[in-house]
């Protein structure tokens, strides 16, 4: 690494690696996978998501190509096997970083509109990287993303980032479009098609001319649409109902779902070669669940906006509100957070703080259904902590609160480490044993970087 004027540490351990990653900034991680633990290829995702979003290049002497197509699949960069010679390493790292850098001096010198998009986790804001890089070329999108994950939103910035943000937004609802009608709402007809039409209509695609339109849920259209569709993206024309000329538009389109359009393709409900055309640019958004560290600044955001749309002074969050919040799993994702909130603000509306018992019954029941279920019958054993002699000078000790917070935190470690080892790195057993959801318990765990995968593994390298 000398030669290549490049800084590197070694550690022995992934829970050694994840450590590290939290406390510096890395650019890129070797994964060093022996054969006997593929299973450490899991853990890739979770090594991009750390602070500074690292490039992660596996190293490995398997030459099954089902590992090296699982570890690009997770997001590698690339997978080498050994033996490799020097040359191929350096070429592979040096493209890595090459690539890396271009990146950030394209995101520093780029300006983006990130609209209504709330939150600073990895994975929202490696989802918010694909949208600036897509806004700024000409082809066509496709949003994947569960209920609730803001769809429209970020096709909307898609468009509001892009050389069409002046021009027209046109959104389509899939769903509620009648198969009887598509052909016509979405491409236009002439008077006299059939007996309610009495005047030219201009179809969707028409009026989007210029600008962008949004398909929303595409997965659910029609077999005979996503052929005349296909056909539209591949002319950028297409002929009104009843008419003998052809209509030109120059429009981007951007599609969205939340069903597994690939398993479609394999059922034959869904056309492969529109899928395919659409998922040249992909951006797959991630659930509320996974990105929690997101939750508090979204419901704060949300609050703020439903006070002031009801007239109400803005009501303060407390602290076990937000932990509520985090206990669940979201499967609305942020469009139920905020119909959430918007009750919250209601049921508590002459109080100035939302508190759990602002929360909807269903929600409340929900959250305490899983804690009972979780919780362990027999009385946790009682543990006396002597404190280390604290070595400050005499003119500036610390608060009680902060030393409270570092014995806490200590506590706290060794407990979850304690307990994954007694439950062998079994989740559920986990969170029965500790009374906690596995939304909370997940989240802990990533707080005290504890890889709860390989917590009886003695040695597993990660350079």
């Amino acid at each position: 690494m000398q030669r290549l004027e490049m800084q590197c540490i070694y550690v022995e351990t992934l829970e050694e690696g994840f450590t590290e990653l939290q406390s510096d900034s890395y650019d890129v991680v070797l994964l060093d996978v022996h054969m006997e633990h593929n299973d450490d290829l899991s853990h890739i995702p979770k090594l991009l998501s750390s602070p500074n979003t690292p490039d992660v290049i596996v190293i490995s002497e398997n030459r099954d190509g089902d590992a090296a197509e699982q570890a690009i699949r997770l997001g590698a960069w690339d997978y080498l096997v050994k033996p490799f010679s020097q040359v191929d390493f350096e070429q592979c790292l040096t493209r890595c970083l090459q690539q890396r850098d271009a990146r950030e001096k394209f995101s520093a010198e780029t300006p983006f509109n990130r609209g209504s998009i709330i939150g600073d986790s990895p994975l929202l804001l490696k989802a918010l990287r694909w949208v600036g890089i897509v806004a700024r070329t000409k082809c066509n999108a496709l949003i994947l993303g569960e209920t609730g994950t803001g769809k429209e939103l970020f096709a909307r910035a898609i468009h509001d980032n892009s050389d069409r943000k002046n021009e027209s937004f046109t959104v389509v609802d899939c769903t509620n479009l009648p198969h009887t009608l598509a052909q016509s709402i979405l491409f236009g007809h002439k008077k006299g098609t059939f007996t309610d039409a009495k005047e030219n209509q201009e179809g969707l695609f028409k009026q989007a001319d210029g600008g962008t339109i949004f398909l929303d849920e595409i997965a659910d259209l029609d077999p005979t649409t996503q052929k005349s569709i296909l056909r539209v993206l591949q002319e950028r024309s297409f002929r009104p109902l009843s008419s003998k000329k052809e209509v030109k538009s120059d429009f981007r389109l951007v599609a969205a779902t939340n069903k597994d359009l690939h398993a479609m393709v394999e059922e034959g409900t869904f056309r492969s070669d529109l899928y395919f055309r659409l998922k040249s640019c992909l951006i797959t958004l991630p659930p509320l669940r996974e990105r929690l560290e997101d939750l508090e600044p979204i419901a704060s955001h949300c609050t703020k906006q439903i006070c002031k749309e009801q007239g109400v002074p803005v009501k303060r969050l407390s602290e076990d509100y937000i932990e509520n919040l985090k206990k669940y799993d979201w499967p609305g994702n942020v469009r139920e957070l905020i119909n959430t909130i918007t009750y919250s603000v209601t049921n508590s509306y002459e109080g100035k703080i939302l508190n759990p018992y602002s929360l909807p019954r269903e929600l409340r029941m929900c959250i305490v259904k899983t804690t009972v279920e979780n919780s362990d019958s027999s009385p946790a054993p009682k543990k006396v902590t002597v404190l280390p002699e604290m070595e400050t000078k005499a003119e500036s000790p610390p608060t009680l609160k902060e030393v409270r917070n570092v014995v806490v935190s200590q506590m706290e470690a060794e407990y979850l480490l304690n307990l994954m080892r007694k439950t062998d790195g079994d989740i559920k057993k986990a969170c029965k044993a500790a009374g906690l959801s596995r939304a909370r318990l997940y989240e802990l765990l990533q707080k005290h970087d504890i890889d709860y995968r390989h917590i009886t593994v003695e040695k597993t390298t990660l350079k």
